[in-house]
């Protein structure tokens, strides 16, 4: 009994020491010198080594490269076997790695999409707590996540989980590049604060200076968006975009600019945007828009164009809610400056109708409004007036 209680002590100790030598020599004699690592037939270098208990025996390597051209440096790195593989065998080239932060080049992350030559290790999978894309001289700070490695030890995936419930998946391709897999549900984008989305996905690539989002498609608003995005580090960050809406409910987007606003519809069109600025956070202050738009089965509050059309004097013309088959127009403007506009085709019965006008940030309105209005005996009245007032409560002056 005493023998056995003794063995049961002692054993998982042995089962540790055999399982840190397998792991830390090549197999022939203990004595040897240590085997210089290699995963995908790429030299990995470390400034120490050691053992280490996470979650469970472990080589704790600190300061690793990974030799790319561009090394992919982590922190700190602790070698794990892969279980399944050393309990039939006892013995295994297979390894779980779990690293602290990881800095690198996304043409360096491809790589090891790649198996190069033979190999020390094969890595099934690495968990890290952070990651550091080097975009460009700036690094992207992304959270806790994994890179999943396939049978022949070359990278799979890295699947990255971020704030709001944001989905990132990064993929090896030919060049250097990552692709790239974006998914996510509610989501307020800051480039386009005017729209909300139910929920979105993105793919595209990745490279060490561009970032290219070629298939965009969300949902929101009851209606969709879909696009391309591309942004280049090229000293500075140029964001270049162009994009569709479809069906969308116009007073849900124009709230979210100009709170109280009187227009309504079923609201489409196209439009691009493109920002410029010396760091990313700066991207969303001096964002410009310009596209054109069709709102059908719309209305309008607050706006008298048909009581101005009846009346014959001059002066301010009262509002009331016109309604309308369908208009069309322009539209531009730039972060916290005017912005300019424009609708033509204005029909609702015998009224027509066009304008352009500028809209100030704060919602304040001033343009010019045209009419015309067929009367019963066939007479064709046109007028002009002078737009001004705010979005929410719009101010006609017959002249």
């Amino acid at each position: 009994m005493i023998a056995h209680r003794a063995l049961r002590g002692i054993l998982p100790t042995l089962l540790k020491t055999a399982l840190l030598l397998n792991l830390s020599f090549s197999g022939a004699q203990a004595s040897a010198a240590p085997e210089k690592q290699t995963w995908l037939g790429l030299p990995v270098e470390f400034a120490a080594q050691s053992y280490a208990f996470k979650k469970g025996p472990a080589i704790e390597l600190d300061k690793v490269k990974v030799m790319t051209a561009t090394p992919i440096e982590i922190s700190r790195a602790w070698m794990m076997p892969d279980w399944a593989d050393w309990i039939t065998e006892f013995k295994t080239r297979k390894v779980r790695v779990v690293a602290g932060e990881i800095v690198a080049k996304p043409s360096s992350l491809a790589r090891l999409g790649v198996v190069d030559g033979p190999s020390s290790r094969f890595v099934t999978r690495i968990e890290f707590s952070s990651l550091k894309l080097m975009f460009g001289d700036t690094p992207l700070s992304l959270p806790a996540g994994e890179m999943q490695f396939g049978d022949d030890g070359a990278m799979s995936r890295i699947r990255v989980q971020l704030e709001g419930g944001i989905s990132l998946d990064l993929s090896p391709r030919e060049g250097g590049r990552l692709g790239v897999l974006v998914q996510t549900g509610n989501f307020k984008p800051q480039l386009l604060s005017a729209f909300r989305f139910d929920s979105v996905v993105a793919q595209g690539e990745m490279a060490d200076d561009y970032v290219l989002l070629d298939r965009i498609g969300a949902n929101g608003d009851g209606g969709s968006l879909s696009g391309v995005l591309r942004l280049v580090s090229a000293g500075k960050f140029l964001l270049e975009g162009e994009l569709k809406m479809e069906s969308v409910r116009a007073r849900d987007v124009i709230d979210r600019l100009y709170p109280r606003a009187v227009v309504d519809g079923i609201l489409s069109g196209s439009f691009k945007i493109s920002s410029s600025a010396d760091t990313l956070a700066e991207l969303g202050k001096s964002v410009v828009v310009e596209g054109n738009y069709v709102l059908k089965s719309g209305s309008i509050d607050r706006f008298g164009l048909l009581e101005g059309m009846r009346r014959s004097g001059t002066g301010v013309v009262g509002g009331g809610l016109l309604r309308f088959e369908q208009i069309s127009g322009k539209f531009g403007g730039r972060t916290g400056a005017p912005a300019q506009a424009n609708f033509q085709g204005l029909s609702s019965g015998a009224l027509r109708g066009s304008s352009n006008f500028v809209i100030d940030p704060d919602g304040r309105l001033k343009g010019s409004v045209s009419g015309t209005l067929a009367l019963p005996g066939g007479e064709v009245i046109s007028r002009n007036f002078e737009l001004s007032g705010k979005a929410s409560a719009p101010s006609l002056i017959a002249r």
